[in-house]
């Protein structure tokens, strides 16, 4: 596996002192995706949960629905190449890179998205709730996960969690890359997130929003903030979303009956 973090020589300050010194700094690679030999991307990411992100990201691009999609994965990892073989995929290609302002899920509000993610996404069912404790849990571990942030400060992380125990976890440069991987190895091991958690180091824009509904997840948990658009599709697709959760504190935006407090 490529390292995960290379050495650069710099020059720190600390007020007025100038010193030269070593610095770790995470490393970046271009990942090209291929599937049934067409190349279908080049993902800038980390070096880490190669097949995972792959199959995470062609997941969420509707190319694959189930594991059995799945026939071959193959890696060439000195040149950053990979190559899926699955069932043959009936979506138009083009759809991918196309945008479009609709109506989420006919609600009023008009909402920012791809084309495809509106033939993918349906409101969340699922009734499963957590309790207020179990969320501080989730987000302190990401304080505490992930010596390679730690290290360089250049890494978001995430993870999957169930009913207080961490099932699984994913980091990268991209916050993208970090669903995919998490999706790609839920899709791996054929595990239903309907009743999961998800938490992530970052902030929560409308395309992360949109990785957690193709999850099927219904409660997100982020370090950072959401914009207005995340919040308008998490509320059409019935997702719960906590923010700025650190430390004993958190921002319940939508869909708060998810979140049990003995205090209410």
């Amino acid at each position: 596996m490529t390292n995960e973090t290379v050495t650069h020589t710099i020059l720190k300050a600390n007020g007025e002192l100038l010193e030269w010194l070593e610095d770790t700094v995470v490393r970046e690679i271009p990942l090209t995706v291929h599937y049934n030999r067409e190349e279908i991307a080049t993902l800038l990411c980390s070096p880490s949960q190669i097949e995972e992100l792959t199959l995470g990201f062609l997941f969420n691009e509707g190319f694959i629905r189930v594991p059995e999609d799945v026939y071959e994965i193959r890696q060439d990892p000195a040149n950053f190449m990979i190559w899926v073989e699955g069932r043959p995929c009936v979506l138009q290609k083009e759809l991918m890179s196309k945008r479009y302002v609709s109506a989420c899920c006919g609600k009023s509000r008009a909402s920012f998205c791809f084309a495809n993610d509106a033939l993918m996404v349906k409101p969340i069912t699922s009734n499963y709730r957590i309790s207020l404790q179990e969320a501080y849990n989730y987000a302190k571990f990401l304080q505490s996960y992930l010596p390679l942030f730690a290290k360089t400060g250049g890494v978001h992380s995430g993870g999957i969690g169930c009913q207080g125990k961490v099932l699984m976890t994913s980091y990268d440069i991209g916050r993208h890359n970090v669903f995919d991987k998490l999706s790609g190895e839920a899709f791996r091991k054929g595990l239903n997130l309907e009743n999961h958690v998800v938490f992530f180091s970052g902030r929560v824009a409308s395309e992360i929003l949109l990785k957690v509904a193709k999850m099927k997840a219904p409660i997100l948990i982020a370090r950072g903030a959401p914009t207005d658009m995340a919040l308008s599709q998490a509320a059409a697709l019935n997702i719960t979303v906590l923010g700025f959760a650190r430390d004993q504190r958190v921002n319940i935006y939508t869909c708060p009956e998810r979140i049990v407090c003995n205090s209410i």
